[in-house]
């Protein structure tokens, strides 16, 4: 099942049987390719990052982890990154991403145009993609994506 980052935000943490905290935000590893963790906020104590390898399941209402984690700060720039197509012409913004919640790997970036583009189109859903040297995505768009924007997603 392919679930969105932005919907992991806000879910309890279980470990053990017992709530540890919320998910604040997930992570992607830098080349994209697979979920790198998520940031818990546990009340009063600092915020705890906890890696993909200690997640046990993604479900619909919680996330199980086998670990308590380490005390991190949240990132500052979680995903935002500028899109280009591989001739060079901009296409957005990446906004959310589509992680598949058994395997762990992204599917998916959502990109967002601007927004007018996302309220009149909806946002574009790219599946192959790469990262570039500057710190952006190229998006390898196959014939006919061009045109084709995927339903808004919130």
């Amino acid at each position: 099942m392919e679930k969105s980052l932005r919907s992991f935000s806000g879910l309890p943490v279980l470990m053990a049987g017992r709530r540890i905290g919320r998910v604040a935000q997930a992570s992607l590893c830098e080349d994209l390719r697979r979920l790198e963790g998520v940031w818990i906020d546990a009340g009063l104590c600092p915020s705890r990052f906890i890696s993909a390898e200690s997640i046990e399941v993604l479900g619909e209402v919680s996330v199980t982890v086998d670990a308590p984690g380490q005390r991190r700060k949240l990132r500052e720039k979680a995903l935002f990154r500028r899109v280009v197509s591989t001739d060079g012409v901009r296409l957005g913004a990446v906004v959310d991403a589509v992680v598949d919640t058994v395997t762990f790997q992204v599917c998916g970036l959502i990109v967002s145009t601007g927004i007018w583009d996302d309220l009149a189109r909806g946002r574009r859903m790219i599946r192959r993609f790469a990262p570039s040297p500057d710190g952006g995505v190229i998006a390898d768009l196959q014939p006919g994506e061009e045109d084709h924007n995927e339903e808004r997603h919130d």
